[in-house]
């Protein structure tokens, strides 16, 4: 039985000026409700639903079919029509973190003043919220400019659109993101640099000889990447892993190059000089289709196999190995969502290693790197959807950029990215730059030394926050919290995997809480037209976007559940850089300043960055600080800490930070498996963690995960001043630490 029924809602038009009457904000009321929503079943109706998990902390992935009674979701299963279908145990645990009795269902505001120990949060209306915020947000655009009004979207990132679009019609550049803070982007930049385009890499196809995985550990992906790196291996392809750890992934491969961490430019160019010397690249692809080659092969050949293994710690023969394995393919690569870009070389780290597929000529041939053309005006990364929703054109303006708050400290990145930078935050606040900030999902903990950026948050003149829970870490230097519905109960977005489109079938949210989409389109309502935000409804947006693409609609994709539909427009086949379909201008080649792909970057160059993917040494260890820190690993079961306290379930696989050592160091500190241990470095200290004795991280190399909070914080380990100087991003793969029985 499908019990989501629409019904009509109230077209609302707020001017300016009627936002500071005592009424105004009521005549929103009737769009605060999903307009969507389902019906009020009966108690004992039964109906199925349909949603995403959002635990891996990217947009809406594998997919969850649901079964309700009324509006109480009693089990979960696979979506067995959705792309991804195999949910591992932090999809199981969502159902707990839907039926949390400590989820945030209230809109709350402090009555105490900044920095007082109790915020003493009560509970408002959502009318009295919205009132406080857009008053805030106008009088502050009025007083300082657009650009002193901060917005915001962390985890989940399935709301950046919206909150994008938000920020565009309210004119403030200073739009930021947990991806712009430190994530994937960083590799993103690197891809960008190289080819034109992002590109992550792909799955073993059927003409696929060879797969590098670089810096990644596809066990703790979701499912159907680890079971399709065992299909490729049990039907012959060669695995090559590039990891400094000695992971799932490594466990299988035919040479695991475990170098030393911040190390993969010099392994790239090592690999590349036994190529070149052995003739074994394909030179008339190099020659026709990519850009500075000569000037690299130079630079690769002071990189023989002996000085490689001396920077790397790779054993020459597997270096020469490796390259007389991946000259044998058809390759194709996957890379790290981040790892690689968390050091202070890290873009370059990353450019490196990518480009060992331009150097076989790899690229976009049939058992090679695809490069898939989307429908047009259908984007990736910034989960905009599309680029109308987002306005393109306004965040690519050239003065615009250069006003952006990041121009000066990321040059590379501003002319780059669409996000703003936030890591220097402190110092926006301290300089007076930024005045409010309206975040979503926000977590004071992705950043090093968190208590620096804590305290900058309390000199704000305004504050709010989005959030499933209460997080007094982070809130308690805000003036309002508002409660998010949770991944059950959105409509928006829809999921989007490549071409492919599934809808969503959803609970109505507990208490008061709304999505995440509703909350920044009600609130554009209030600050801007209505009908520039689709009068507050999450699900005529996602028409509007979806009518884009001929024959296409929500109602169409939402009536096809659970089979998933495919939006039309896309650009199949092989050497598509041939044909002009990876340029906007139509012309042969990559959508790169030189057209080519870019061995040396003529961006990088502009702006006085060493144009050639070249190797940097890390920080420098020392008597004190003698172990090198991975501060990030992934498990299986653990992400980030919303994975941690909200699911109690993960709790009893996991409840505390651990500490990978490897059996050498931790004899010579008497350390020995499931001990206390205390974590300190030159910056911040000691961190208390649990040892796990093994040979998964090599000798003179910790592991460990961030997310866990007081005493197990590890970002008070990290520094704010040792950064990539492309990206920005904190170097959580480097930092120096040391480790005693606690």
């Amino acid at each position: 039985m499908n019990v989501q029924q629409r019904r009509p809602t109230m077209t609302v038009h707020l001017t300016r000026r009627a936002l500071f009457e005592s009424a105004a904000l009521a005549a929103l009321a009737p769009s605060a409700s999903p307009v969507f929503a389902a019906t009020n079943p009966k108690a004992d109706d039964e109906w199925t639903g349909y949603t995403f998990c959002d635990s891996c902390n990217h947009g809406p992935h594998c997919g969850i079919k649901f079964h309700a009674r009324g509006n109480t979701c009693h089990r979960i299963e696979n979506w067995a029509e959705n792309p991804n279908h195999f949910l591992c145990s932090k999809g199981w645990a969502t159902l707990q973190r839907l039926y949390n009795p400590n989820r945030l269902l209230y809109p709350m505001k402090r009555t105490t003043p900044k920095g007082s120990k109790d915020p003493g949060w009560v509970r408002v209306s959502w009318d009295e919220a919205y009132r406080m915020i857009a008053a805030k947000m106008i009088a502050t655009r009025e007083k300082y400019g657009a650009n002193s009004v901060m917005f915001y979207a962390g985890d989940p990132k399935e709301p950046r659109a919206p909150i994008q679009r938000l920020a565009r019609y309210f004119g403030s550049s200073t739009w930021c993101t947990e991806s712009s803070a430190a994530c994937r982007s960083g590799c993103l930049i690197g891809e960008t640099l190289d080819f034109g385009v992002e590109n992550i890499g792909a799955a073993p196809g059927p003409k696929t000889k060879v797969f590098m995985i670089c810096a990644t550990n596809c066990w703790s992906k979701p499912i159907g990447w680890w079971n399709m790196v065992l299909a490729a291996k049990a039907r012959g392809v060669k695995i090559i892993t590039v990891d400094p750890r000695r992971t799932k992934a490594a466990e299988i491969a035919d040479v695991h190059l475990q170098l030393k961490v911040g190390t993969d430019a010099a392994l790239a160019a090592g690999i590349t000089h036994v190529l070149i010397k052995e003739n074994l690249y394909d030179r008339a692809f190099v020659e026709k289709w990519t850009h500075g080659f000569e000037a690299y092969a130079k630079y690769c050949e002071a990189f023989t196999p002996e000085k490689t293994a001396e920077i790397t710690g790779v054993p020459a023969e597997k270096i020469v190995e490796a390259a007389r394995l991946w000259a044998q393919g058809p390759g194709v690569y996957i890379s790290t969502p981040q790892s690689l870009s968390h050091n202070s070389n890290g873009v370059q780290n990353t450019r490196a290693l990518l480009m060992l597929i331009a150097t076989m000529g790899y690229v976009d041939v049939e058992g090679g790197l695809p490069f898939p053309i989307r429908p047009k005006g259908l984007l990736g990364h910034a989960f905009g959807l599309h680029e109308d929703m987002i306005d393109s054109a306004w965040w690519n303006d050239p003065e615009r950029r250069r006003a952006r708050l990041d121009s000066q400290a990321v040059p590379v990145w501003n002319a780059m990215m669409d996000q703003c930078s936030p890591n220097d935050f402190p110092e926006w606040v301290e300089e007076g730059k930024v005045k409010m900030f309206c975040g979503w999902g926000f977590n004071v903990n992705i950043w090093p030394q968190p208590e620096t950026y804590r305290k900058a948050f309390e000199k704000l003149d305004f504050g709010f926050a989005a959030d499933y829970f209460y997080r007094p870490a982070s809130h308690d230097a805000l003036d309002i919290i508002l409660p998010a519905a949770i991944n059950y109960e959105r409509y928006a977005p829809f999921g989007a995997y490549g071409p492919r489109v599934a809808a969503r079938r959803p609970l109505k949210p507990l208490g008061e809480a709304k999505e995440d989409w509703r909350i920044a389109l009600e609130l554009g309502c209030v600050v801007d037209k209505p009908e520039n935000f689709f009068e507050g409804d999450p699900v005529k947006c996602l028409d509007w976007i979806l009518r884009k693409f001929d024959g296409c609609s929500w109602e169409k994709f939402e009536t096809m559940l659970p089979k998933v539909g495919v939006l039309p427009g896309s650009v199949k086949g092989f050497k598509k850089y041939e044909t002009g379909a990876m340029r906007p201008d139509g012309k042969p080649g990559f959508n790169t300043p030189s057209g080519k792909i870019e061995y040396e970057s003529e961006v990088l160059r502009k702006f006085g960055v060493d144009p050639l993917p070249t190797y940097k040494p890390m920080m420098p260890l020392t008597d004190e600080y003698p172990l090198r820190f991975i501060n990030g690993t992934r498990k299986p079961y653990i992400t980030h800490s919303k994975t941690r306290r909200d699911q109690p379930y993960l709790m009893e696989i996991e409840d505390r930070l651990t500490i990978d050592i490897n059996p050498k160091d931790a004899e010579i500190r008497g350390i020995r498996e499931g001990d206390d241990v205390l974590l300190t470095s030159a910056y911040g200290g000691p961190v208390r963690g649990r040892a796990t004795v093994t040979i998964l991280v090599p000798v003179g190399t910790i592991g460990g995960q961030y997310g866990w909070l007081g005493d197990m914080n590890t970002q008070t380990l990290m520094t704010r001043g040792h950064r990539d100087p492309i990206t920005g991003y904190p170097c959580y793969f480097e930092v120096p630490v040391n480790v005693k029985k606690a």
